[in-house]
């Protein structure tokens, strides 16, 4: 499998090319991906030139590919939407060519590299990594490209969830166009998943006892005498709903997490089950 960095550009141009030569040191490098605001503004004015002159002062590296956001900046949430969906399809793309993804998110301001961090999450799965690049201040004083043997320099891997059931580039959200209709996927398969639960894993009679718990406060008595139950069979149905509500969604233990899941995240599903 090809790897590639993909990695965002602010003023120190440097980032990328010293995140390029740290990772050709653990493994080849097919390509490097650098996404920019607009060239004709500072930084990036300067920025830009000067690491297409450094990578093509060393023979032998990967070719680098350059691919602008049309904005000048990323202050404004128009300007983070537009440079989440450019970033998001720079991944998109070489996801779907079956490529390792090693996203550099040390260039630029921190907007970006909260939005890639969001972006990243949606699309990146096992294999793919996100690295911040940190250096001490000599390093950054010198405003050298390329390490040398006494520098103080390392990639941080940035940890990712992992998916809930399959990695990101095999569902909905992998395909659709915009960060915001992956997101929207992956909100529709969730309550695709709440409704399965309701409608497939309770049972009729724990619907009935669930959909009270979920729209009302009240006791165990309270339901058992609304439902016209044995106190102990609502305390045992309760008991079950509670062991599936665990198991399903992956919920702690803790009793009060699942009363409060089943009233935040399920009550809507329980309205036609109640009394």
């Amino acid at each position: 499998m090809e790897s590639i960095l993909i990695g965002t550009l602010g003023a120190e141009p440097q980032v990328i090319t010293l995140a390029t030569a740290l990772l050709l040191h653990r493994a080849p490098l097919q390509r490097v991906v650098v996404v920019h605001t607009d060239t004709r503004l500072a930084p990036i004015a300067e920025a830009l030139p000067a690491l297409r002159a450094a990578f093509g002062s060393r023979p032998g590296l990967p070719p680098l590919e350059c691919v602008a956001v049309d904005v000048a900046d990323t202050l404004t949430p128009g300007d983070l939407e537009r440079f989440a969906d450019v970033l998001f399809a720079v991944l998109q793309t070489h996801l779907a060519a079956d490529r390792r993804i090693h996203l550099l998110l040390a260039g630029g301001r921190k907007s970006m590299a909260l939005t890639g961090l969001s972006v990243a999450q949606l699309l990146l799965g096992p294999g793919d990594h996100v690295w911040y690049l940190h250096s001490d201040e000599a390093l950054r004083r010198a405003g050298r490209f390329w390490p040398e043997a006494s520098d103080a320099v390392h990639l941080v891997d940035v940890p990712l969830a992992p998916p809930v059931a399959v990695p990101p580039r095999f569902t909905r959200a992998a395909v659709a166009p915009t960060p915001a209709a992956a997101r929207q996927a992956l909100g529709e398969a969730e309550q695709a998943r709440l409704r399965h639960f309701v409608e497939h894993e309770l049972t009729a009679a724990e619907r009935a006892v669930a959909a009270l718990f979920a729209q009302e406060i009240m006791t165990v008595d309270e339901a058992a005498l609304r439902l016209g139950k044995q106190r102990k069979t609502v305390t045992n149905q309760l008991t079950t709903i509670y062991s599936k509500l665990e198991s399903y969604f992956g919920l702690t233990a803790d009793v009060g997490t699942k009363r409060e899941f089943l009233r935040r995240e399920l009550g809507a599903w329980f309205g036609g089950f109640g009394s």
